[in-house]
């Protein structure tokens, strides 16, 4: 009897059994393929949420993708705060933005690559009419590296909303038969102005301090690198004695400024943030080595006091000449430092006589920068140890000092336990933790 081979038993030829398993993965590759989203499949709202992290040129170069993400660029949520200051932008090529700002648009940025004789950047009145127009909330414009034609393009020409105007790097040549400032009236023009930063305009004159100080809500003012910053005590002394009334941060970085003009802004009660160094191209290494070297000789000789009742004579044979030294009358002093944080009395006269005798009742006393809280002064060799007792004694909110490239030293025996009683001072009695940066001059 011959008993058949059940089909079950008999072995699967190889061939097959590989076929079925290439069909197998081909469906779970395609049902994966299926299953993963595309980015058209999200919503409106996530596609937005996506899109608010991307720059506007980036923004620009989607919406040329497809019909619907065109729409969504449009949307005013992503305009609300635009900067185009991720590569240099060419005017022509900015016009093409103008179409996405919105009423909404509260900060507008950009930045040019300035080259002399290139008519593509500069910038138009056209320009500064459709930012006036499409963005009638701005609040803050910043402009660098452009070219502003002064002649054609006044300071009414810009968004009369903004409460930050920025116009660092840009080189204008205004009105060169003319002595009014450019920014004439901006105090009226721009009531809520509170930051001004015209870091490295080579244009900026010193008479332009009387009109800015004049802004009514002016908070921070960086005239940082304006090298024609030079002798201007009379328009620091007027602009500092009836205006600034709310200045907090002034920054005067690499500028030509001396004791005089900074000495003016400590009477400007309300400043916090004091920033001072010293233009490269006027430090002088070798000089600061001589001078280094003579203060040296001077404390060494412990030279003797001597008193004629009336007066203190201090005879100082080998006392250093500065003027003799290669600096300017523009290098910054401790006489500049002892003006900030020092007490003033408020006298008034009481009685006068014929003979010519004046008696004068002290009313009240007053401290000029109570609120000075951050103070920055940077290789100037002038300043020395004598600053920082008096800064330690009188500026008691002080938090932050920096005396990079000056005279300070630290093997000043004198002077650490001078500082170690007015900081004990300090903490006792004010209650306030000072933080001091003690760098020494590096070569």
């Amino acid at each position: 009897m011959k008993i058949k081979r059940s089909k079950s038993l008999s072995p699967e030829p190889s061939s097959s059994r590989d076929t079925k398993r290439i069909k197998f993965e081909k469906i779970t590759n395609l049902s994966r393929v299926t299953s993963s989203p595309n980015i058209l499949e999200f919503s409106d709202d996530v596609l937005l949420n996506i899109l608010k992290y991307l720059y506007p040129q980036d923004l620009m170069a989607v919406s040329l993708c497809c019909h619907r993400l065109a729409q969504l660029i449009q949307d005013r949520t992503l305009w609300r705060r635009v900067d185009f200051r991720i590569k240099p932008m060419l005017l022509n090529d900015l016009n093409q933005y103008m179409k996405f700002l919105q009423p909404i648009t509260m900060s507008l940025a950009m930045r040019g690559n300035f080259v002399s004789g290139e008519c593509s950047e500069h910038l138009t009145q056209k320009f500064f009419n459709n930012v006036k127009a499409l963005c009638n909330q701005l609040k803050e414009l910043i402009i660098e590296e452009y070219y502003i034609n002064g002649d054609k393009i006044q300071i009414t020409d810009f968004p009369c909303t903004i409460e930050k105007l920025s116009l660092k790097g840009c080189q204008m040549n205004y009105l060169q038969r003319s002595n009014k400032s450019y920014f004439f009236k901006m105090d009226l023009y721009m009531p809520n102005l509170t930051c001004l930063i015209l870091s490295n305009c080579q244009w900026f004159t010193p008479h332009s301090l009387l009109v800015i100080s004049k802004i009514p809500k002016l908070k921070e003012l960086r005239l940082n690198s304006c090298h024609r910053l030079g002798e201007c005590v009379a328009y620091a002394s007027l602009a500092t004695r009836f205006g600034f009334k709310t200045l907090e941060i002034l920054d005067l970085r690499d500028t030509a400024l001396g004791d005089s003009e900074v000495g003016c802004f400590s009477s400007t009660k309300t400043l916090t943030h004091l920033y001072l160094e010293c233009p490269s191209t006027l430090r002088n290494e070798e000089s600061f080595e001589t001078m280094q070297q003579l203060q040296d000789q001077q404390q060494a000789l412990q030279l003797p006091i001597f008193e004629d009742n009336n007066v203190a004579q201090f005879f100082m044979e080998n006392a250093p000449i500065f003027e003799n030294n290669g600096f300017q009358r523009c290098l910054i002093s401790d006489r500049a430092i002892c003006a900030l944080g020092s007490d003033s009395c408020d006298r008034k006269v009481i009685n006068s006589s014929p003979q010519g005798m004046i008696i004068l009742q002290e009313n009240r006393r007053i401290s000029n920068n109570p609120n000075l809280k951050v103070l920055v002064v940077r290789n100037y060799p002038r300043v020395t140890n004598s600053s920082l007792v008096h800064l330690a004694l009188n500026a008691s909110k002080l938090e932050y000092l920096d005396v990079t490239g000056t005279s300070v030293t630290k093997n000043d025996k004198y002077f650490l336990k001078s500082m170690n009683i007015c900081i004990h001072m300090l903490l006792l009695y004010f209650e306030v933790k000072i933080y001091m940066v003690f760098k020494l001059f590096s070569r």
